[in-house]
Formats: C-alpha cells, sequence, structure tokens
C-alpha cells in the first residue's frame, strides 16, 4: 500500500512539472547577436618603432573614433551570417590613412566591407613621422564566426603576394609595396 501511494504521489508531480513546462507558449527566442563586439587592439609594428612614430595620445583616439566608424557601418548593413576578424588601420606621414577588413568565411557582403572601409578612412589620422604604422582591432559581427585563415594576426590575402619567395618581414618596405604613394 505504501508502495502504490508512493508511486502516485510520483505520477502527480510528473505529470504537475510536465504541465507547467508546457503551457501552449511558443518557446523563448534566441537574444539576437550584436551587430559588432570590438575585441582586441594589436600592434603590427614593434612598440619601440610605434612610439616613435606616433603619439600614444593621438593614436588611441583615433582607434576608438575609427572603431566606432566600422561598428556604425557594421550596424547599418543588412544582417548578415556572423564573421569575425580584423580591421587594419595604416596611417602614413602627412595625414593619410587606409582601411582594410579581413575576416574568415563567411565574409560580410562587399557592401558591407566597402562601407565599413569607407566610414573608417573618413575619420582624420593621426600624425605619424618618419614612417608608416599598422594597427589591428579584432571584432565580431553578428554573433561572430571562422577566425581568419593565414598569419596571426591576420592580413589581407593579397598582401601574401608582396612577401618574398623565402617569406619576409612586414616592415616599412613590405607595407610601401602593399599600399605604394
Amino acid at each position: 500500500m505504501k508502495k502504490a501511494a508512493t508511486a502516485s504521489i510520483m505520477a502527480l508531480a510528473v505529470v504537475m512539472g510536465l504541465a507547467a513546462c508546457n503551457r501552449g507558449e511558443p518557446a523563448p527566442v534566441a537574444a539576437k547577436a550584436e551587430a559588432w563586439v570590438g575585441k582586441d587592439v594589436v600592434l603590427y609594428l614593434p612598440d619601440p618603432i610605434m612610439k616613435a612614430r606616433v603619439e600614444v595620445a593621438a593614436l588611441s583616439p583615433y582607434v576608438n573614433a575609427a572603431t566606432l566608424a566600422a561598428e556604425g557601418a557594421v550596424r547599418a548593413a543588412p544582417a548578415q551570417p556572423g564573421a569575425s576578424g580584423m580591421l587594419l588601420l595604416m596611417v602614413k606621414p602627412g595625414g593619410r590613412a587606409k582601411a582594410w577588413v579581413v575576416t574568415g568565411e563567411p565574409a560580410p557582403s562587399s557592401e558591407t566591407v566597402a562601407a565599413v572601409v569607407k566610414a573608417v578612412e573618413a575619420v582624420p589620422a593621426p600624425a605619424v613621422r618618419e614612417g608608416p604604422i599598422l594597427v589591428g582591432v579584432g571584432f565580431d559581427a553578428w554573433g561572430g564566426g571562422a577566425p581568419p585563415a593565414g598569419a596571426s594576426p591576420p592580413i589581407p590575402r593579397d598582401w601574401y603576394a608582396h612577401f618574398a619567395k623565402d617569406g619576409g618581414r612586414l616592415d616599412d618596405a613590405f607595407m610601401a609595396r602593399v599600399w605604394p604613394d
């Protein structure tokens, strides 16, 4: 008798538990992925060279403004499959700046990449001296995706053609080949 009572109570608890879980309400919707999440900042040149060429007090606001410009362009674009990558910022003496976007697959649409580059290149560049600087801002867009293949930190795929067959270094001569004056 005691076993039958215990079994009845257990069955009732199971039925009530199932009823509480399924009240005809739809399943919760997954949270919408952030359009842009900034990650890390990478200096592509050694610290002593960076310090000799640009003031930290000028570089930091520039990187922040460029990141905000990229974020704005991504948020304005239609949602796409998640992407992870690096926004590269090269600045040369004379206030010249150029941007590249490197991602894993699938990449954002070419229209979105072009909008990011245009927005970032509109940000006034800091003063640099003696040669170019190169900075990267890591990001996840629309929840992130596969990281860029190749070098770490990543560089655009077409840059590999500018290395010598036996390798090479990311130095002033290399940067002049990827972005000639």
